[in-house]
């Protein structure tokens, strides 16, 4: 997954993926020095992790101190860690090729990358640590409605990714040319709920200064307006805003 950087004031958020080994995995991944279950790993480090375990079979080493096949260019030998980190459980269980004794290098780093549980790391901009969701990230939403026969573009769940909404209002009113402002709602759980109003359909002009100054790609950001059928509900391709700059 991609991330996003820029130079500015405050550091543009980052987004990747990265895993955590699945139940089956751990053995593996213990096997391998990695016995932190908990701990966030990158595709690369999983990778590597994958390709010393290999190594170790092919060497004679085994997994825990047991021998394995010989693994080549052309295939790897799937010793019963490997076996159990691709096939064990679930439906991967009924996959044709459970209990290969082997498997092309390039087939095994797929479905080891598919069996790792998937999440989002999100770190910079004005988050004080970094973030992880499981699966996908967390989104901003953009609607757009019609108001005493006007309408209008809001922004929500900006908390999300710490952006104060008071400054998005204030940019948002400079970039889109018109007026913006905050409005309010206290949950029943006691969360202030707190949602930017700008006057217009602007969801595409948003969108591009939520990449543009916090460097939130379109994973990041979930465009309601957009997706609704018929003309009125969301910003025109000829209309742009000519304010926004990048961070």
């Amino acid at each position: 997954a991609g991330g996003c950087g820029g130079a500015g004031s405050v550091p543009l958020l980052r987004v990747t993926t990265v895993y955590r080994p699945s139940d089956a995995m751990k053995p593996l991944f213990r096997a391998r020095g990695a016995t932190d279950g908990r701990a966030f790993l990158d595709e690369a480090q999983v990778l590597a992790i994958l390709e010393a375990h290999v190594a170790a079979v092919s060497a004679g080493g085994g997994a825990e101190g047991g021998g394995g096949g010989q693994s080549s260019h052309s295939a790897w030998a799937l010793d019963p860690l490997l076996s159990d980190a691709l096939f064990r459980g679930g439906e991967a269980a009924k996959d044709p090729q459970a209990g290969a004794a082997s498997m092309p290098p390039k087939e095994v780093r797929r479905r080891f990358l598919k069996r790792l549980e998937q999440w989002t790391r999100v770190s910079g901009g004005a988050l004080e640590k970094p973030m992880h969701a499981r699966g996908e990230p967390p989104k901003v939403v953009l609607t757009t409605e019609q108001r005493r026969g006007h309408s209008v573009t809001c922004v929500a769940e900006l908390a999300a990714y710490s952006i104060d909404p008071y400054t998005a209002a204030r940019e948002l009113a400079g970039v889109c040319g018109a007026t913006a402002n905050v409005e309010e709602e206290a949950l029943k759980s006691g969360v202030q709920k707190r949602v930017v109003s700008v006057q217009g359909l602007w969801d595409r002009s948003i969108t591009e200064w939520l990449a543009a100054k916090h460097g939130l790609p379109p994973s990041c950001v979930e465009n309601r307006a957009a997706a609704m059928k018929g003309p009125g509900h969301a910003q025109k391709k000829e209309k742009k805003a000519t304010n926004v700059r990048r961070a």
